[in-house]
């Protein structure tokens, strides 16, 4: 490490004033023509007797001239354009070094301390070369991975993707990420990248929730899925969300009443509905035995059958079940008089693309929910599990809506929910990260009128605050920090910001998080949009917390993501 310190080129030396929090470096005249806003840079200091590295980004370059600032000598300037010796042989170029990780020297090798001290002006800086990475992350080799280079350099940035369990390489607890920034920012890309720098850890179970399919199209890119199944030894399934099989009398009874079934039998008030309900769940469980085709409990997959409707087109009909849902006999002739004229053979329609929702019957590849949710402590534990929202061919057999859709995830994220606490239980981690791209059309900060997605928005929400204990991490991508719930977004630990978000009440809640740090903000609004460089587009992040090896000190870090899937694929499997 020494050795390649000492071959590293040195770009200035620190200056004054500095602080532990950012130091001043007056940049050598040799490197005033370089690119070094970005660069990773480091420095040699003795600390407690002992040596030490620090290392960070340059975020800003100043120039300062104090002849020039002269009133008598600007107006000389005005009048030549420069003025020999004073222009550009009297120019002092400074930058700014947020310093986010320091390694001290131990008998074991280099392990993480802090910067505890300002050293003396004059101390050497130099930029970090591959050399210098490599010797000082020797002991992190098996666990880097890389997203992208270093922000204005060519140096791969090293970053960690630690499992969720208690064994190596993992953290002993889940943590929760978010991605942000606006369309054509490059984050879903990047979530792409991120998961598959978790997806090298074979005990490992992800799930994506994707609503454009961008994840699902993972089984037809060769080069990725080859990195999967022959490097990681990873499954990928894909689940469209219509094939998903619901389960349970009390969520049958919800959507049956949402899909407008008692309307058509003219029963609207909301508490007639309801009672109207609980009279098809008795004959469901059997316990009006005298009905036909029912002797007994029938089975939620066994909603769909002719013989099982008939018994509820019966019992509706009966004056002792009728007077469980009026008293007014005027009511109960109208439901009878409906009954008959729409018939049993349309009626029989309906309840059976409702029914569908729970049966195997008909669907291609069909799951249930809650075996789905409890196979990531089983047989698809360490899988890659897709479940595609996009919808794009919806059977016409089953009641299919935006509040049915929302009922479908909603009971997906509980049952995964339960899982992980049930695992916990047990003494065990779940180890699952869970991501969701498009995030704040599931969890948008505004209260929601449609109860269906305010439950969805509530799981989410009691799930970040819960399921961290139990192994079970949450990974929301989103377009705005404002259009994520804000109890969401406190609970992340991992911050991703792509462009986007340099203005306005986005700008502001990037302030908050990131502490208020005018420099890194200073460096991330240079950001140039990825659609003013359609050849060659470059997505720009920066990022803060534990996902790098060199920001444990909670100095957001910035990077150019690599190209995907040619380049990225290439530092992941270079063989």
């Amino acid at each position: 490490m020494r050795n390649s310190f000492d071959q590293a080129e040195r770009i200035g030396v620190i200056g004054s004033p500095s602080s532990t929090h950012s130091l001043v470096s007056d940049i050598l005249g040799t490197a005033v023509d370089k690119r070094l806003v970005g660069s990773l840079s480091i420095f040699n200091f003795t600390q407690d007797g002992s040596d030490h590295y620090a290392l960070g980004q340059i975020t800003e370059i100043k120039l300062r001239n104090v002849w020039s600032e002269d009133p008598t000598m600007r107006g000389l300037i005005r009048q030549k354009g420069s003025v020999d010796p004073i222009t550009e042989r009297q120019d002092t170029h400074t930058a700014t070094m947020l310093v986010s990780s320091v390694f001290g020297k131990t008998s074991n090798g280099f392990e993480p301390s802090m910067l505890g001290t300002v050293p003396a002006t004059g101390t050497p800086i130099k930029l970090v070369n591959e050399h210098v990475m490599r010797d000082l992350l020797a002991d992190y080799a098996g666990e880097v991975f890389y997203l992208g280079r270093a922000y204005g350099s060519s140096i791969l940035l090293p970053m960690w993707f630690k499992h969720f369990g208690p064994e190596e390489g993992g953290v002993g607890e889940a943590y929760h990420i978010g991605v942000f920034g606006k369309t054509g920012s490059g984050k879903s890309v990047l979530s792409k990248m991120l998961m598959l720098g978790y997806a090298k850890h074979r005990q490992m179970t992800i799930f994506v929730l994707d609503p454009q399919g961008e994840f699902a199209k993972l089984q037809s890119e060769p080069l990725v899925a080859d990195v999967l199944v022959k490097k990681f030894k990873k499954e990928v399934k894909v689940h469209d969300l219509h094939n998903l099989v619901l389960t349970g009398n009390d969520l049958f009874k919800k959507v049956l009443t949402l899909s407008g079934f008692f309307d058509r039998l003219g029963i609207f008030a909301d508490e007639n509905k309801a009672r109207a309900a609980d009279q098809v769940d008795v004959i469901l469980q059997g316990r009006r035995s005298s009905l036909r085709g029912v002797s007994g409990p029938v089975k939620p997959w066994h909603f769909y059958r002719r013989e099982t409707f008939e018994a509820i087109y019966d019992g509706l009909q009966i004056e002792e079940v009728l007077t469980l849902i009026y008293s007014g006999k005027e009511f109960r002739d109208r439901v009878r008089s409906a009954l008959t004229t729409i018939g049993p053979d349309q009626l029989y329609e309906h309840w059976q693309r409702v029914a569908n929702l729970f049966t195997y019957e008909g669907k291609t590849a069909p799951v249930e929910i809650k075996k789905l949710a409890k196979s990531v402590t089983e047989e698809a534990k360490g899988q890659i599990i897709i479940i595609n929202l996009s919808e794009v061919n919806v059977p016409t057999n089953i009641f299919w809506t935006d509040d049915v859709r929302m009922i479908v995830i909603n009971e997906f994220l509980q049952s995964l929910s339960s899982e992980a606490q049930a695992t916990y239980k047990q003494g065990k981690a779940l180890n699952t990260l869970v991501i969701l791209d498009e995030a704040h059309r599931l969890a948008p900060r505004e209260r929601q009128e449609n109860p269906a997605m305010e439950q969805v928005k509530n799981t989410l929400k009691d799930a970040v605050r819960t399921t961290r204990k139990y192994g079970l991490g949450w990974m929301f991508v989103s377009q705005t920090l404002s259009s994520l719930d804000r109890e969401i977004i406190n609970q992340i630990r991992i911050y991703l910001f792509g462009f986007g978000l340099a203005y306005g009440i986005e700008l502001q809640a990037l302030k908050e998080i990131i502490g208020g740090n005018e420099e890194a903000i200073r460096l991330y609004q240079l950001f140039k949009d990825p659609q003013s460089t359609p050849h060659q587009k470059e997505y720009s992040f920066m990022t803060i917390g534990p996902v790098s090896p060199l920001s444990f000190s909670g100095i957001p870090l910035f990077f150019l993501a690599l190209n995907y899937p040619g380049e990225f694929l290439q530092q992941t499997n270079p063989s």
